[in-house]
């Protein structure tokens, strides 16, 4: 098996590098994911018995907000970078229409962060299905984090 120092995945013709050594934090040492841009499908390989555990394909919304999330880890991906991902505005765009929101109250927020909700959601069942320590956390009011947790046997 090639070893890689990143992993190029590509989102609506920009390319994101993703470090595999940080990725590697959120999964046990003899298991590795390995992500395919062009058909948005992540696998996820036993290093040891050189296998596919698993293995999940992302929708266009929840493959951009699935390599934001990578992305941004260890850190929190902010609700503008998951909205700009889903949408075509721009970051900046995307943080005033979401402050506007706030002001207008939580139902106006919610009805502009639709999107990425939805994108979350699917995100959060393919990454269980794919490894059941793998999360998606909100940070409340500013974002989701990519997490992981220790199963015990």
């Amino acid at each position: 098996m090639r070893k890689h120092k990143g992993t190029q995945a590509a989102t609506e013709g920009t390319e994101i590098i993703l470090d595999e050594a940080i990725l590697q934090d959120l999964l046990p040492r003899t298991y590795k994911l390995e992500l395919n841009a062009k058909t948005r499908m992540v696998s996820l390989l036993n290093i040891d018995a050189s296998r596919i555990v698993a293995q999940q394909q992302f929708t266009k919304n929840e493959w951009a907000v699935l390599m934001v999330l990578f992305k941004s880890y260890p850190h929190y991906a902010p609700y503008e970078m998951l909205l700009a991902s889903v949408t075509s505005l721009s970051p900046a765009d995307c943080r005033k229409r979401i402050q506007k929101a706030q002001e207008s109250g939580s139902r106006e927020l919610k009805r502009e962060l639709k999107p990425v909700y939805r994108a979350v959601s699917g995100v959060r069942i393919k990454l269980s299905d794919l490894s059941p320590s793998l999360k998606v956390s909100l940070i409340r009011d500013l974002g989701y984090a990519l997490t992981s947790c220790s199963l015990k046997p």
